[in-house]
């Protein structure tokens, strides 16, 4: 199990499955009833106004027809009207023949009061029909629906009120000898009209609606899972190629190889990130077989500043490691809420503030151990290389003293430069550098060595064809007596704590001998240690130098 928790495609492909799942469980559930209810409404819609064409057909039935027979007395309205030359259908008869010719189309019209005439007394009305009528009686406007099971048919059954819209009709039904009621007024409510439809093949085309979205639903997300599982696998091959060879390169073995990737910049970043750091390895093994007594000494130091490196970049990365998983227990926390139905606004807004303040501690710490290795990369290429190019002195410098930035901020050491600026000219920056970094180890290692804190001064200025630069620390200085013999070979004041004696040595024989240039050292006792160091600039390219 623990397995799974630390692996990265787990960890991605584990929520997105989840929330799918949830997503799917929830639609699997409020589909079918809503595409079950938009086909009700649709039928009930279809009902109204089939209803209200009836309603408009009776009332020009009563006001053209109806009004005009008895006006001139040629025909007479009634019940019984089959079979009469002389007699037509009342307005209400009407509507009852055609609830028959409705009856064999599937559909059932019905026309029904608690006043009805004699003939129509012995039909009783069901508990939907005296529901109907007590409700649209208090709100004629008010639509009464409901479907029932019929005989393993669903039936929407739809009512409304019929009120008397024609005096004609009140008239009528006021004056007629069978009237059950005689005081009927325009507006007044006398039946219910109601239309049965049978709705069983709308609800199981819904149903199967409902089905189609659902597969289709399913089959998009199993797909997706599928695509993220393969694209996942892919990132994790890499990073686990590039970690893999990064052990195999921390073992010493030099001839690691690993594929070239290209699917995302970020891998293809650290693809280069590997390369880079497996050629100064490559060529600090070189240097190491080559180079004299001082070059070996020099790829030690450049060592320790690769570890002292590789020490700072792993804080910022665990920082990020740590974030990226607050943000999985945030979305852990956050579908689990959502599983149970508690999920709210304000938890959603506040797991989007979490998720924010995530990735900006990742975009902080992942920029910041970018900049070190930007850093290291310039620096430690340039010690590598030994070939002179053309470098701006401020940004140059900036660049050294950043990659030292690991050892001074352990040391508590604070370092200013004061350079010239928009100067630039062809130096030998591998040289440079080694001056600089040897000369800051140095302070940090003798200078400051009973201290817990300390200053380092760098003034670069730059004439014409030359570059000086003076270097100075408030640290416990050198004694006189000592003075002279600090640049010799071999010399230290820390042999019984692992000093090799080279550091200043090296500096030394860089500048007089790689640089043609010269230095001077001035200290004493509690003075610190200032450093003039002056070189001349070459005017183009020169050719590489080994010695």
């Amino acid at each position: 199990m623990s397995f799974f928790q630390n692996n990265l495609r787990f960890q991605i492909i584990f929520p997105l499955s989840l929330i799918m799942a949830i997503m799917l469980a929830v639609l699997s559930f409020s589909i079918p009833i809503l595409v079950e209810r938009n086909a009700e409404q649709h039928a009930l819609h279809t009902a109204l106004n089939s209803l209200k064409q009836l309603k408009v057909l009776r009332t020009y039935y009563t006001k053209n027809i109806v009004k005009k027979v008895q006006e001139y007395g040629v025909l007479t309205p009634a019940i019984k009207h089959s079979g009469e030359t002389d007699k037509i259908p009342l307005p209400a008869t009407m509507i009852h023949d055609l609830s028959q010719l409705f009856d064999k189309n599937g559909s059932k019209l019905n026309l029904y009061s608690p006043y009805p005439f004699p003939n129509r007394q012995h039909i009783a009305l069901d508990s939907f029909q005296q529901k109907a009528w007590l409700e649209l009686s208090d709100n004629p406007r008010k639509i009464i629906s409901v479907v029932n099971k019929e005989n393993d048919n669903a039936v929407l059954r739809v009512a409304i009120s019929d009120q008397m819209q024609v005096q004609t009709c009140v008239d009528c039904h006021n004056n007629h000898p069978l009237t059950p009621k005689s005081d009927w007024k325009l507006g007044d409510v006398r039946g219910v009209l109601e239309m049965s439809i049978d709705i069983s093949s709308q609800l199981a085309l819904a149903n199967t609606l409902s089905l189609w979205i659902i597969s289709c639903m399913l089959i998009a997300c199993t797909l997706l899972i599928i695509i993220f599982y393969f694209l996942t696998g892919k990132i994790t091959e890499q990073v686990s190629n590039i970690s893999q060879g990064m052990i195999a390169l921390g073992k010493g073995n030099y001839e690691t190889e690993i594929p070239q990737y290209s699917a995302t910049l970020e891998t293809h970043q650290m693809y280069t990130a590997f390369q880079l750091f497996k050629t100064a390895l490559l060529e600090r093994q070189a240097l190491e077989k080559q180079q004299q007594l001082f070059e070996t000494e020099k790829v030690n130091s450049l060592g320790r500043m690769v570890a002292s490196i590789a020490h700072d970049v792993n804080t910022p990365i665990g920082i990020g490691v740590t974030a990226a998983s607050f943000l999985q227990d945030e979305i852990e926390i956050l579908a689990k809420k959502f599983a149970s139905g508690e999920l709210n606004e304000e938890d959603f807004e506040a797991f989007l503030e979490s998720s924010r303040s995530s990735m900006m501690i990742l975009t902080r710490n992942l920029s910041s151990a970018a900049d070190l290795i930007r850093s290291f990369k310039q620096v430690s290429v340039d010690q590598m290389s030994e070939q002179v190019r053309e470098v701006l002195l401020s940004e140059y410098f900036k660049e050294v003293i950043h990659s030292m930035l690991p050892k001074t901020k352990r040391a508590q050491v604070t370092v200013d430069l004061d350079c010239i600026e928009d100067r630039s000219c062809f130096i030998y920056p591998g040289f440079l550098s080694q001056v600089i970094t040897n000369l800051i180890a140095n302070s940090i290692i003798h200078g400051f060595a009973e201290q817990n804190h300390g200053t380092i001064t760098l003034v670069v200025s730059a004439q014409e064809n030359e570059v000086s630069i003076q270097y100075s620390d408030d640290g416990i200085g050198i004694a006189d007596d000592i003075l002279p013999k600090v640049m010799e070979p071999f010399f230290t004041t820390k042999r019984d704590e692992g000093g090799s004696g080279l550091g200043l040595s090296i500096i030394h024989n860089i500048v007089t001998q790689k640089l043609n240039g010269h230095i001077k050292l001035a200290s004493g006792v509690g003075k610190g240690l200032t450093v003039d160091i002056s070189f001349p600039t070459l005017k183009q390219a020169a050719p590489l130098i080994i010695g």
